[in-house]
């Protein structure tokens, strides 16, 4: 499997080793192949999105829309996205590097950040147990990362997973088990919420038209790969899904 690499600011990893061929007709299966690795791409790509602003997040940002929409394409998403993609396009070409990175700075840092950007700032829960859940995720995949809640993160490891339902036929059962317990349990659980936070306190567009990005497309590969449905926080028990049931 294609390694993660956050070196790599290309977001087209997983699909571009694929060499579609021309006139070839394409099995369901080999489509459903290709929508995945095109997903893990695009859920990837909006990780990076939330990176402390940086010349290379702009840089990042400069990808045109031709690929974005080869993305679309192949993902099973709406081609509409793109729009959307080439709005946070603009806004990051004419915004001032240091206006952006107060802004992160307002939104996500801090004990009083105005939108707390990992799990354990928004679920009203023992942060401990939360990390120790997700921490049984991450060792399950041989997946690692320091700041284990945070929206990069969990949002890296749905990539991964649906990397592996891609390319792991004979450990795709367990895998969706997984990547639908942690949406469940974990990202699907939060996300909805910190969007419509974060649409309601940034004075950024750029952090406005993100949150839908974001949104809408964990919607779209919530529907597609049959996950459980999205929620906003009520802060009241859930199911545990195991890992190994």
């Amino acid at each position: 499997m294609t390694e993660i690499s956050t070196n790599d600011m290309s977001p087209i990893i997983w699909l571009k080793h694929e060499t579609p061929q021309p006139l070839v007709e394409w099995s369901k299966e080999e489509l459903e192949h290709l929508a995945l690795l095109a997903q893990a791409d695009l859920v990837f790509l909006i990780a990076q999105l939330f990176a402390p602003p940086s010349a290379e997040l702009q840089r990042l940002l400069e990808i045109e829309i031709p690929d974005i929409e080869k993305l679309l394409d192949k993902s099973m998403l709406p081609a509409s996205f793109a729009e959307r993609y080439q709005q946070i396009r603009q806004q990051a070409q004419s915004l001032n590097l240091e206006t952006w990175a107060a802004e992160y700075k307002h939104l996500f840092e801090g004990n009083v950040a105005a939108c707390p950007i990992n799990e354990s700032g928004l679920i009203q829960r023992d942060k401990s147990v939360i990390l120790a859940e997700i921490a049984e995720f991450y060792q399950a995949f041989g997946f690692e990362r320091e700041k284990a809640d945070h929206l990069t993160s969990e949002l890296e490891f749905v990539a991964m997973l649906l990397v592996k339902l891609a390319q792991i036929k004979e450990a795709k059962r367990t895998t969706h088990e997984a990547l639908s317990s942690f949406s469940f349990n974990h990202l699907g659980k939060w996300l909805p919420t910190f969007c419509d936070r974060l649409i309601e306190t940034s004075t950024l567009p750029i952090y406005q038209e993100l949150a839908q990005l974001l949104l809408s497309a964990w919607s779209e590969i919530q529907t597609l790969n049959q996950l459980p449905p999205k929620g906003k926080i009520n802060n009241k028990a859930r199911p545990n899904i195991g890992l190994h049931k």
